[in-house]
């Protein structure tokens, strides 16, 4: 009769932990205790932290599903990641098909408009290895049972250093290759979320790790999923039109957008009338060897990134 080494028996107790967990999540600490309990039961001694850490290192190596090692707030937390299908319920599938479906040209008898307003989705976002096609997943699904999410993040702007960020999820949006997480910051203070907008890049968030935010009780173990109300949030930082006057996903606060006019030649003329730069383009002088139009936007940084695409065929008009 085959029998299982201590280490082969102890990672199979620790997985089998994992996935009675909420989320198949668990703390350092949990697994640590849970093992005390359960190792005399089957004849194995107790072990150190150290043999059970390597233990965790043996899985996150070898193991058949992900086991990814999440820090957050200073806890250490182990998450077991199943095959990418399992992630994605019936109902989002058949959502985001229907969205890839509607894009090709095939009609759609459905009137709803909700799932539209929470995924902006371009089929061009299926060149990736996975792991943003994941997160999306991930992030809808929180976005549709309304419950906060946390994870870190570093800035692009700002230093190397990652930072943890708890926010409840509005919309995912695809522009220009990658992915972003359109979402509202918690207040801890007010126990809400911010009446603002902030956006996230994808492949900013460390290893591309997005967990669900779950309320901490007084002995420091956690409690249940804290909950928002998308419908309300999203009406209170009005999210249906607040990229309306965006190029691409950026807009700075107190911004206001302005008519600005770009001249474009050669190759540029076929390519902007055949693809519109935003949807207020309005082309208002058409000239055999160059073209004008007009996009009411907002002034940022996309714009001077649009225009080196043309190189000298793209200019601003001042």
């Amino acid at each position: 009769m085959l029998q299982l080494t201590a280490q082969s028996q102890r990672l199979q107790l620790i997985l089998d932990f994992l996935k009675e967990q909420a989320f198949m999540r668990a703390s350092f600490m949990q697994i640590q205790t849970h093992l005390e309990t359960v190792l005399p039961g089957v004849g194995l001694k107790p072990i150190s932290r150290r043999s059970l850490e390597a233990d965790l290192q043996v899985l996150r190596e070898e193991g058949k599903d992900r086991l990814l090692h999440v820090r957050v707030s200073k806890k250490h937390y182990y998450q077991l990641i199943p095959a990418p299908n399992a992630l994605i319920s019936e109902a989002l599938q058949t959502n985001i098909l229907g969205q890839i479906a509607r894009q090709l040209g095939a009609k759609s008898t459905d009137d709803s408009t909700q799932f539209q307003d929470k995924l902006v989705f371009s089929f061009s976002a299926l060149n990736d290895d996975g792991r943003s096609y994941e997160l999306a997943a991930t992030c809808l699904q929180a976005i549709e049972q309304q419950y906060l999410l946390q994870f870190l993040y570093r800035a692009a702007f700002g230093t190397y250093k990652s930072k943890l960020q708890v926010v409840a999820p509005l919309q995912v949006r695809f522009y220009e290759g990658r992915y972003y997480l359109v979402a509202s910051v918690w207040s801890e203070k007010n126990s809400a979320p911010k009446q603002s907008i902030k956006v996230f890049a994808f492949d900013l968030i460390e290893n591309f790790v997005v967990v669900p935010a779950l309320a901490e009780k007084e002995d420091g173990t956690e409690g249940e999923l804290l909950h928002f109300s998308w419908q309300q949030l999203a009406q209170a930082v009005e999210l249906k039109t607040y990229f309306r006057h965006c190029l691409g996903i950026a807009r700075f606060k107190d911004s206001i957008p302005e008519v600005i006019r770009l001249k474009f030649t050669d190759w540029a003329i076929a390519y902007v009338k055949s693809r519109r730069l935003h949807p207020s383009q309005r082309i208002v002088v058409d000239n055999p060897n160059y073209i004008v139009v007009e996009l009411y936007i907002y002034r940022t940084y996309e714009l001077s990134m649009l225009l080196s695409r043309f190189r000298d065929f793209g200019t601003e008009v001042r």
